[in-house]
């Protein structure tokens, strides 16, 4: 564990101490949780919540098994293991991950922690928040999701769940267990929570490969490989969140919420290779190696934030200060054997990154007639330092180091400054508008693995608008924001990587781009919500457009005598398209106890190529996602069961390659879950996930610059079944 990680982790330890004091306490009942629907429509901005009482429903693994259920959302990852989100069906970059409203170190190059490290138990609610106020991360282009851990309670909780489980792979099986439990109460002027999980993740997945090459002058096929791999993952995690709420005299509070999450995951695979000899008739199919890898990754993320929050007439002041860190260590051991079986290569790479980041910020809001006035100023400091070396050789005795790639070695440090101004008002006749301001300045200095130096500050003025009609139990809204998102940090690197091979428009230089600039969105939301009687559900409908300003794309073009790759801020592109989503219980036939599930999300996007004219999609962006499912509550039988389907259909991953046609698989997820209330305390559940056990199945061509054919290959990846056990109890 990384010096950082361990301080933090003391510290969190020590804001915990009050709860250890009071161990014999009287028993009582758990207050009801919040109710969603209410919160929903009381939001003056664009954001659908999901409570406590939604969460228990499926009470998923982790929040990632949750979040792909949300409308919008799609994911990336091995079949049925959804790790990173993609709101809108942009590249993960353009989601903002956020834990309880901040965002977080993770170590990460892509700024975004995976969502399969939290655990959904632990998770008080997620916010899907589609157009951000003022007073919110703004990083978000398409959309923010929100994940606020349990808080301390007002009266006594004891709580835990005991999850147990086997992945069900095509060549092995992994097993997965999961035990997590919260427990807190409220003593004199000291409101506490323990909260916490620790378990074990099992993941498969193999992959199918064929890969067909042709002569472009006359189509004949001159060479035909196969692989298939097999890779089986499995992951310690161990989570703690504690909280601790003190009062103060006067009415204050003081606030303490660390947070630590840390995953210890062991991967191995092995590609086995074969060819034919005779690749025009598809004969003599013969071995031709093998590759073994077996990889380390330890990731710690842990955060300690106070806060004091003092009491105004009619408002409130806040002052809050945090430290957090985040890191990635990885060990990784490739083997190569020829087609004779002997050892033909080994490579050896470390990896280490380290995120640390200290903020300091002060916010009020308050009341003043009509208006509610919001503001706040933060101050951020942030270093990052990539470390990576690689040996390779014929053999163990002939390892020698290896030049480094893009991206691999650098140091980076950033100063923020962000303030805001908001006012929420409220017109009369249950309208509501809400004007904003936000305004950063971002300073950044790097140093890249060959000492190279760049840097630059970065200001921006964020300006949102988010208008309200309550009209009974319809909710009117609509929303006008503007957005910002700061390059990768490996696409700021001058380091070039030169791949083995001939250079070519196929295996270009890899390099990044020191000069990229900020990607900017200009939002529109029109939004609808009916909220049924009786607290029987929502149903919702939305529209949204994004124009987006120096959208960065990788290019590969011709530089100099060589092809090579970099990112590029290829100009501007526009996302739009209309959501839908529904939750009602159908009284409106009788059955009360059984509600409805659907969203469906229809999504357009268009970018110009500026160097041959033609408008496509933007990368990666599916034509629509959508869920359909069903719970159904069995008093009768003190039971409950559900079941829901995920669907995304296959599309051209990448539009603006003409040259690389590269088809994303279609994605077709079923899950399935049955309840068996032992008790009014203790209950039973059984989970089925990925129960088609869903295939992707990929087909890439490469074409000459004259449009003849020079490459197929067909993947076909597979993940498996899964089935857990859980024991839910509470005391």
């Amino acid at each position: 564990m990384h010096k950082p990680t361990r301080s933090l982790l003391s510290l969190a330890l020590l804001a915990a101490l009050p709860v250890w004091a009071d161990q014999m306490l009287p028993q009582i009942n758990v207050e009801a949780e919040k109710d969603d629907f209410d919160a929903r429509r009381k939001s003056t901005t664009t954001k659908l919540v999901y409570g406590r009482e939604e969460l228990d429903r499926m009470n998923e693994l982790t929040v990632g098994d949750y979040l792909r259920r949300l409308p919008s959302v799609t994911f990336s990852g091995p079949p049925g293991t959804p790790k990173d989100v993609r709101v809108r069906g942009m590249d993960k970059g353009y989601t903002e991950i956020l834990i309880d409203g901040e965002p977080v170190a993770t170590g990460t190059k892509e700024r975004q922690i995976q969502v399969d490290r939290i655990p959904l138990d632990m998770v008080e609610r997620v916010e899907l928040i589609r157009a951000p106020s003022a007073g919110m991360p703004n990083e978000g282009l398409m959309g923010t999701i929100n994940i606020v851990l349990r808080d301390a309670p007002d009266t006594r909780i004891a709580s835990a769940r005991l999850v147990t489980g086997r992945i069900f792979g095509e060549k092995t099986d992994k097993d997965s267990w999961n035990l997590s439990g919260q427990y807190g109460n409220a003593t004199g002027d000291v409101r506490w929570l323990l909260n916490a999980a620790v378990g074990q993740r099992g993941e498969l997945k193999t992959k199918r490969k064929s890969e067909q090459g042709f002569v472009a002058a006359t189509g004949v096929r001159n060479s035909w490989k196969d692989e298939f791999e097999d890779e089986r993952v499995t992951t310690d995690t161990f989570d703690f969140a504690p909280r601790v709420n003190i009062k103060l005299g006067g009415g204050d509070e003081l606030v303490l919420t660390p947070w630590l999450t840390r995953s210890d995951e062991a991967k191995t695979k092995t590609v086995d290779k074969f060819k034919y000899n005779t690749p025009l008739t598809g004969t003599d199919h013969v071995g031709d190696g093998r590759r073994s890898e077996t990889e380390d990754k330890l990731r710690e993320t842990g955060r300690l934030r106070g806060e004091w929050k003092h009491r105004l007439d009619g408002g409130l002041l806040s002052v809050y200060a945090a430290a957090q860190q985040g890191g990635e260590l990885k060990d990784k051991t490739a083997l190569e054997y020829n087609a004779a079986g002997a050892l033909s290569k080994v490579t050896l790479e470390k990896d280490d990154k380290d995120e640390k980041e200290w903020y300091l910020g002060v916010k009020a809001e308050r009341g003043l007639g009509a208006h509610k006035l919001a503001g706040g100023l933060e101050f951020k400091d942030r270093s990052r330092l990539d470390q990576k070396t690689k040996q390779d050789g014929a053999s163990w005795a002939t390892l020698a180091p290896r030049t480094t790639g893009r991206g691999d070695n650098f140091e980076i440090a950033e100063q923020r400054w962000t303030a805001f101004l908001q006012d929420e008002i409220r017109l009369g006749g249950q309208h509501f508008l809400t004007p904003g301001l936000r305004f950063i300045r971002n300073e950044q200095t790097a140093v890249d693995g060959a000492g190279q130096k760049s840097g630059g500050t970065t200001r921006a003025t964020s300006p949102s608008l988010h208008y309200l009609w309550r009209l009974g139990a319809h909710n009117l809204r609509a929303s006008l924001t503007h957005t910002f998102k700061p390059p990768k940090f490996d696409d700021l690197s001058s380091v070039e990587e030169t791949p083995g091979g001939a250079n070519s428009l196929t295996n270009p230089v890899k390099a990044g781009n020191p000069a990229l600039k900020p990607e900017q969105a200009r939002g529109l939301e029109a939004g609808w919500d009916y909220f049924l009687p009786k607290n029987g559900g929502v149903l919702g409908a939305n529209l949204f457009r994004r124009d987006i300003a120096d959208l960065v794309e990788k290019r590969t073009a011709f530089e100099g005598a060589r092809f090579v790759e970099r990112p590029q801020n290829v100009g501007d592109a526009k996302v739009w398209g209309w959501e839908l989503d529904a939750r009602p219980r159908l009284d409106i036939i009788g059955l009360p106890e059984l509600m409805l599930r659907f969203n469906y999300t229809r999504l357009y996007s268009a970018i110009e190529n500026a160097t041959s004219g033609q408008t496509t999609r933007i990368k990666d962006q599916p034509p629509y996602v959508y869920n359909v499912g069903f719970d159904w509550q069995l008093p009768r039988w003190e039971a409950a069961w559900g079941i829901n389907y995920n669907y995304t259909p296959r599309f051209l991953k990448n539009p603006t390659e003409p040259l690389k046609p590269d088809d994303e698989a279609e994605q077709k997820l079923l899950d399935l879950y049955v309840l068996k209330r032992l008790s009014n305390d203790l209950a039973i559940r059984f989970t089925a996930a990925n129960l088609l056990d869903m295939r992707k199945d990929k087909d890439k061509f490469e074409y000459d610059t004259l449009g003849r054919k020079t490459k197929f290959t067909n993947e076909v990846e597979r993940g498996g079944r899964a089935f857990f056990v859980a024991l839910e109890g509470k005391w």
